[in-house]
């Protein structure tokens, strides 16, 4: 890899520009609208609240962020949880999305194999 190309896969426009993008994909809204989904389910008591854990990165970070704006700024309970839940839950679905992409780019299905870059099928011949 040359010196140019390292700076091109940095540049921060790239990734500005690819964040945007993950974050106004339909799928991204789609994974959110679950999650979010399976948080009232579990609040309304719907199903058990340990459905819950599929939330628990979102609801982590808010309960922090509430706890935090409590103690440390007076914020009155609750004013910072369910704003901060919804952030952290969009961000919680865009990380999803972007593993499941990865995962889907660098694993080869089932039944495939690799060979010389090229996806080849278990029962083909070369």
């Amino acid at each position: 890899m040359t010196p140019t190309t390292r700076r091109v896969t940095r540049d921060p426009r790239r990734l500005a520009h690819r964040f945007v993008r993950l974050a106004t994909d339909r799928a991204t809204v789609a994974v959110f609208a679950a999650l979010a989904a399976v948080w009232a389910v579990g609040f309304v008591g719907v199903v058990p609240r340990e459905i819950w854990v599929v939330d628990s990165p979102a609801l982590v970070a808010a309960f922090f962020f509430d706890t935090l704006a409590a103690n440390e700024f007076g914020v009155r309970e609750t004013a910072v949880f369910y704003p901060a839940l919804a952030v952290f839950g969009y961000l919680q679905a865009m990380v999803f999305v972007a593993a499941g992409r990865v995962l889907r780019t660098r694993l080869v299905g089932v039944g495939e194999r690799r060979e010389s870059g090229k996806r080849v099928e278990s029962g083909e011949r070369k």
